[in-house]
């Protein structure tokens, strides 16, 4: 049976849980989602829950082509998951399953959900949380390049309509590529070249950020995007996390992404780890060819760029492994349990943005503080 595991933060004004959830069966996927749905309802009855506490989830899916019309038609499953700003990728769990959920629950009654077309906004006193997938185009927008300009272009169109900006508000973003080993060069490319029109430069900062590979729901997109913006941040909340003595700043080879951001709010901090491979003060590769000394290497990268913002590897909420090789799934999954047990997961397969990186690791940290603003 696959337990599920949460991190709560319960002693606040607004508790938040992070759930990682999936099936307790390998069987066809109607009843994997049958699963789940009984699943969801025990989990957040025992966790004192309602639907109406969830604010995003993240569903990671095996084969999305042949599950959509399931997903589709399982009203159950899909009831559930209510208003929800939800994520759908392929990247198959290597658990055995077909499918794993990560979910955000806050709970509190003063939360306003909408959705505008593809992006949700998410209401929760004096913030706004953006969420917004793009995951298809136009037919004449064919490339990765143009892709990913045209995705990151509708994102700052939907912040400029709503009083926010690319450079001032955006705290994360995943790009997720068809085929990383070919196409990332393109879309780091067009990424560079939105980022110095908006005035994120070596100078200011950039943005957290995952480039993977992950497969959306349109077969035609080379390349999905999610984003996640807040209204109502100040710039004296927003910190870029470094660790210059393990791993160097990311534009020293020519891509431009944080490796980490931390927003500092009244009662706690919510710390965004951007994809961490293992990468030295060089960045270089290190441990060609051996992925447990990767993953160990990683590891040590994440508790540095923590430790930037007094917060350690105790305090990380949730993560997604991203692994190249399937068959490395028992070797990884026995480090994790032995040194992660606890703390809510998925392991994908997805290749990494570089061939010679065979792990890749994202995360959410959360550390209580009285010294927020």
């Amino acid at each position: 049976m696959n337990e599920y595991k949460a991190f709560i933060l319960g002693d606040v004004n607004i508790p938040e849980y992070h759930i990682s959830l999936a099936p307790d069966n390998l069987d066809i996927f109607q009843e994997q989602l049958n699963s789940l749905s009984f699943k969801f309802e025990h989990v957040i009855k025992e966790l004192g829950l309602e639907n109406r506490h969830l604010v995003f989830a993240k569903i990671f899916l095996s084969d999305y082509i042949n599950q959509k019309p399931i997903l589709k038609n399982h009203t159950k499953f899909r009831s559930i998951l209510g208003n929800a700003a939800i994520s759908y990728i392929e990247q198959p769990p290597l658990d055995g399953t077909k499918i794993n959920l990560l979910l955000l629950f806050i709970k509190t009654d003063n939360i306003v959900i909408e959705k505008e077309k593809d992006a949700y906004f998410i209401r929760i006193e004096n913030k706004t949380h953006v969420y917004q997938s793009i995951v298809k185009y136009e037919s004449s927008i064919e490339s990765p390049y143009a892709q990913t300009k045209d995705a990151f272009t509708r994102h700052i169109e939907l912040l400029s309509n709503n009083g926010m900006s690319l450079k001032d508000n955006c705290v994360r973003t995943w790009l997720y590529s068809r085929d990383v080993d070919k196409d990332y060069a393109s879309i780091v490319k067009a990424r560079n070249h939105i980022f110095d029109k908006q005035g994120l430069t070596v100078n200011t900062h950039f943005i957290a950020s995952t480039g993977i590979e992950g497969k959306g729901l349109c077969p035609g997109s080379s390349v999905n995007i999610d984003f996640y913006s807040i209204k109502g941040i100040s710039n004296e909340q927003v910190r870029y996390l470094q660790a210059l003595d393990y791993l160097n700043n990311t534009y020293e080879y020519g891509v431009s992404f944080e490796r980490g951001t931390c927003i500092t709010y009244s009662d706690r901090k919510h710390i965004f780890i951007s994809g961490t491979a293992s990468i030295d003060k060089e960045g270089e590769c290190i441990y060609r060819n051996d992925v447990l000394k990767q993953t160990e290497r990683l590891f040590l990268n994440i508790k540095m760029l923590l430790k930037d913002v007094s917060a350690d590897l105790t305090d990380i909420a949730q993560m997604i492994v991203y692994l190249r090789n399937i068959s490395d799934y028992e070797i990884i999954n026995n480090y994790l349990i032995s040194n992660y047990k606890e703390v809510p997961k998925v392991i994908v397969q997805a290749r990494v943005c570089r061939p010679e990186w065979l792990i890749e690791v994202e995360c959410i940290a959360i550390k209580r503080t009285s010294d927020g603003l």
